[in-house]
């Protein structure tokens, strides 16, 4: 494995990828009905948080083949701390917004919250749980691929093998119980936070079959006519999903295609504008619900500015923008990760263990 990969594409695109997530979460919160024009944004967005969730478990990957060696308690204990501490802290401070401050303001009575909620995360907190979970899991499984380095593709074939097999009979399967059982009848961010990780975890073996043939990958974008089969690959899987009547195996293929194309080798220049969001790219997710809902206000007061798809670009353009000045505020105030949780991009791959 090159001691030096540096994989800049996947770097940049943490923040187009958040800012993927912006848009559909405040396209809910709008209420913005539902276009043409909306629809196709939507789609064109939807192989963003499968890239940031391929990408996190892909360098994880990356860290743990290079350093095999480190004991599962302190890697356990470097996860929770970037992960679950926060997932506690802000699942806390948003009960106390949503749960508490809230209902007391307009006249209602505070709730305590569900005991689940420590397990799920606060709604969309579940990313951080998901994270945290699926890595001490893949752990052991990524050490014992570090120790056997001549079975490498059988080991890569293995693993996107099970990413496929899970996406066309595991999660299908998995979704029965989770739509029509007793799921339904728990806290809204239980329910989220099951259903949500149903959807991903196919992309945490497929990032790691993909982590072990990168060096590979990387040796194949020398060639221009890989480069071009990359990028009509990701045209390919785009027109499909656009066309598609739902967002399912379509969306694995555009997601995929993407993720691969963002490994060959991009001019920093290229990407040097996306840096600094992309740094801050955690820490606006985590912030962006609260964020929305003070860009929101202006939405509300004006109905008329709700009914387009520029409404949408600029209201999500605005929450992006704003909770990363304010995440970069609170990071100087509070310079913990069990807070704000900081991920370095722009390095070399090796300082991937000190990322999320």
């Amino acid at each position: 494995m090159s001691a030096a990969a540096r994989f800049e594409g996947l770097d940049a695109f943490r923040a187009v990828g958040i800012y993927g997530v912006v848009v559909i979460h405040f396209y809910q919160v709008m209420g913005l009905a539902w276009s043409p024009s909306i629809d196709l944004l939507i789609r064109l967005r939807d192989c963003a948080f499968p890239v940031v969730v391929l990408t996190s478990f892909f360098v994880l990957t990356r860290s743990l083949l290079r350093n095999p060696d480190r004991s599962f308690r302190q890697f356990v204990a470097g996860r929770f701390w970037r992960l679950e501490m926060p997932c506690v802290v802000w699942s806390a401070l948003y009960w106390l917004m949503w749960g508490v401050l809230g209902p007391l303001a307009a006249g209602g009575r505070a709730s305590w919250p569900p005991a689940s909620l420590w397990l799920s995360g606060f709604v969309h907190l579940w990313f951080l749980q998901f994270l945290f979970v699926g890595s001490v899991v893949a752990y052991p499984l990524i050490r014992a691929i570090a120790r056997r380095p001549g079975h490498r593709w059988l080991i890569a074939a293995s693993c996107l093998a099970a990413a496929f097999a899970y996406g066309m009979w595991g999660r299908p399967y998995l979704l029965v119980p989770i739509e029509h059982g007793w799921i339904n009848q728990a806290d809204p961010s239980l329910r989220v936070a099951t259903r949500q990780a149903t959807v991903y975890t196919q992309y945490i073996p497929a990032a790691m079959a993909i982590a072990l043939a990168a060096d590979t990958i990387t040796g194949l974008y020398e060639r221009f006519r890989f480069r071009a089969l990359s990028l009509g690959a990701v045209a390919a899987t785009m027109a499909v999903h656009m066309s598609s009547s739902g967002p399912g195996f379509s969306r694995v293929l555009y997601s995929l295609a993407v993720f691969i194309a963002l490994l060959q080798p991009w001019p920093r220049s290229a990407v040097a504008g996306l840096l600094p969001a992309s740094r801050y790219a955690y820490p606006i997710y985590i912030l962006h619900p609260a964020v929305a809902q003070v860009v929101l206000v202006p939405f509300l007061v004006w109905p008329r500015l709700t009914v387009s798809l520029a409404s949408l670009v600029a209201g999500s353009v605005l929450v992006f923008v704003a909770s990363g000045l304010l995440a970069a505020a609170l990071r100087k105030v509070c310079p913990w990760d069990w807070f704000l949780p900081l991920v370095p991009v722009g390095t070399d791959i090796r300082e991937a263990d000190r990322a999320i």
